[in-house]
């Protein structure tokens, strides 16, 4: 059977548009790293590594930023989680759809409601698939275990992956709810369900 112009233009525009797509979502997106301070020696390079090998994907390295009094939240003198990743938007490159990951030893804390309006934190990314995360060293007691995998499981938010609902505790997207334990427990590794997340 032949086809005619109109048939043939039209498969091959829904051939270029899958092309597309399938080349959109294969392209990863690039991912930064900077720190807030001077870290202890070797921290940012570590977690730069441990990003690299896990997720696949090269890390580029900015400049050391500086906490402002403006993110400083007036009732417990933490920085506010939110305020710092605000911060951190305008640090990525506008020729890319980037993720950045910020690193720093002050005590961050999140706003949680009335029951918990001011909730220090270990870790915070902006949302699923978002842009920005921060991670604080200030309450994982001075463990590079613990930074490396709370620095993978809020890179694991900006690469779309969920809290953990599997049960499985070793897997480091578990939802820490502030306790180091939970981390402990964790290793770093994802469970099949969050594997297939990421793959997809």
């Amino acid at each position: 059977m032949r086809l005619g112009t109109s048939q043939l233009r039209t498969g091959l525009g829904i051939a270029l548009l899958l092309s597309l797509s399938v080349s959109c979502r294969s392209r990863p997106e690039a991912i930064y790293l900077t720190s807030f301070g001077k870290l202890p020696a070797g921290q940012v390079s570590m977690v730069r590594e441990a990003v690299q090998q896990f997720y696949g994907r090269r890390v580029h390295l900015l400049p050391t930023q500086h906490h402002t009094a403006a993110t400083i939240c007036p009732v417990r003198h933490r920085h506010r989680a939110a305020a710092v990743l605000e911060q951190l938007l305008p640090l990525l490159p506008d020729s890319t759809n980037g993720k950045i990951l910020a690193l720093t030893t002050k005590d961050v804390e999140i706003e949680d409601g009335k029951r918990r309006p001011h909730w220090g934190v270990m870790g915070l990314a902006n949302y699923a698939g978002g842009q920005a995360c921060i991670v604080s060293s200030f309450r994982l007691g001075g463990r590079i275990d613990r930074l490396r995998k709370v620095s993978l499981h809020e890179v694991g938010h900006l690469l779309s992956l969920p809290h953990c609902q599997s049960g499985t505790a070793t897997c480091f997207m578990q939802d820490a709810r502030g306790r180091a334990a939970t981390i402990d427990r964790t290793r770093e590794q994802l469970c099949p369900e969050c594997q297939a997340r990421l793959a997809w």
